[in-house]
């Protein structure tokens, strides 16, 4: 019988280490339980208000989309919803993004995938009705963040 060298040892706390970093940083990211019983996403002030900036940008563009569409006019539902689609999830800094649980970043991604589709249905001359269907269920998205997750301030101690 072979014996374990500490060599192995090591290699295996390293990658226990690993894994549970990997862990924290994909699913469960930096949160804690709210008082009203949601998930409180921790983030520094700027991190903050830079996921609130965004939020605010998606709900702008939909108010855009839902007025274009209203107008049949597909073309400014095209060019309201691409900038907001996936091209805008590389702008995310990583460690803001390391910050947020697994379910907040599907959510979150989701949506601009989403958005993705609303505007490639409009280039492709979907009929509105379609495409306001598609962002009717996109919107479920938003709904289920904000019902589960809040991004309480935070003071930071320096």
């Amino acid at each position: 019988m072979k014996k374990t060298t500490p060599h192995w040892i090591a290699i295996g706390v390293l990658l226990t280490i690993l894994a549970a970093g990997a862990f924290k940083v994909i699913v469960l990211g930096n949160t804690e339980k709210a008082e009203d019983g949601r998930t409180a996403v921790i983030l520094e002030p700027a991190e903050r208000q830079a996921v609130l900036e965004e939020m605010r940008l998606l709900l702008e563009t939909t108010q855009t989309v839902v007025e274009a569409l209203a107008n049949d006019d597909l073309a400014a539902v095209e060019a309201a919803a691409r900038p907001i689609g996936s091209a805008a999830i590389a702008t995310v800094d990583f460690r803001l993004r390391a910050k947020l649980p697994l379910e907040f970043k599907k959510l979150g991604f989701g949506t601009h995938y989403a958005f993705d589709d609303i505007a490639n249905m409009a280039r492709a001359g979907e009929p509105s009705k379609k495409i306001q269907l598609k962002l009717a269920e996109t919107m479920n998205n938003c709904i289920a963040c904000h019902a589960s997750f809040q991004l309480p301030e935070v003071t930071i101690n320096k």
